[in-house]
């Protein structure tokens, strides 16, 4: 039996279910609580919990994800803040031709050990249930993605990932680990659909700090994100402790899966083959 078998036999002791009652979403306060963050969401695209996980569930999950930096797979990409391929109408000058650097490691959630306590977290219906409540979802269902369900992003020395607004609808991290230095997530809030949403962007990508918000992202922190709203992005990483965020996903759809491309861009898989050679450091 694991250390975090023995520690967490339920997801529920790893949280700290007096400062933020989302066990029971039916009784009073974790009612009223569950419907203050929704507003808080709606107003401002994002809800962080700051010691969401307890100190020493924190311990275990951070050694767990440590465990694993030899499984992380590492891609460098360069891209416009859309995340978008080049369509070939627009101006030269437009911001979506103005490439950003990304350089990331992953970890595959097939890669996890199935008795993790981060699995068991992931699998815990109540933290499921609480999100939804949040962003106004009437359900959610887990991810049915083997490799992209709930996989640990690594920042190693280097690391970082360009300004870029999501693709999907709204992302749901945990941070275990910060690094030594660097590995800041800041963003610009609500810009997408205004009427100078380029104009915006194109001060941001030009080094402009107007409206740029940087979050108090410490460990043991949940946080809730409307990332197809917003533009972010997370700074260089400098050191040797790596920056460790686990991405929990879920969607309003069951059986909801990555396409072939973005297994083999994110783990360099498609399927559940064996784990290919990794990329060397930078």
């Amino acid at each position: 039996m694991s250390a975090s078998q023995t520690s967490f036999a339920d997801a529920a002791s790893m949280v700290d279910l007096d400062r933020y009652p989302i066990a029971n979403l039916a009784a009073a306060d974790g009612a009223a609580f569950t419907e203050k963050r929704h507003r808080e969401y709606v107003a401002t695209g994002l809800c962080m919990l700051h010691g969401f996980i307890r100190p020493d569930a924190l311990a275990v999950l951070a050694s767990e994800a440590g465990g694993l930096l030899d499984k992380a797979y590492f891609c460098r990409s360069a891209h416009n803040a859309y995340l978008a391929e080049d369509d070939g109408i627009t101006d030269d000058d437009d911001v979506s031709h103005r490439l950003e650097e990304t350089y990331v490691g992953s970890v595959a959630y097939d890669l996890i050990h199935e008795d993790a306590a981060l699995k068991r977290l992931y699998k815990w219906n109540p933290l499921k249930d609480f999100i939804a409540a949040v962003l106004g979802k009437p359900v959610l269902h887990r991810f049915a993605d083997m490799m992209g369900a709930c996989s640990i992003n690594v920042f190693r020395d280097g690391g970082e990932h360009g300004w870029h607004f999501d693709e999907s609808e709204f992302t749901v991290t945990l941070m275990l680990q910060p690094p030594e230095e660097g590995g800041a997530f800041e963003f610009v809030p609500k810009i997408r659909g205004l009427p100078d949403e380029k104009a915006i962007v194109a001060k941001v990508l030009d080094g402009a700090r107007d409206g740029v918000v940087e979050l108090p992202f410490t460990a043991g922190t949940l946080l809730i994100f409307g990332g197809r709203q917003t533009i972010h992005r997370v700074t260089k990483v400098h050191g040797k402790r790596p920056r460790l965020v686990p991405v929990l996903c879920y969607s309003e759809e069951p059986g909801s899966t990555n396409s072939p491309e973005v297994r083999k861009l994110f783990w360099g898989r498609t399927g559940l083959e064996p784990q290919p050679v990794l990329e060397a450091g930078p």
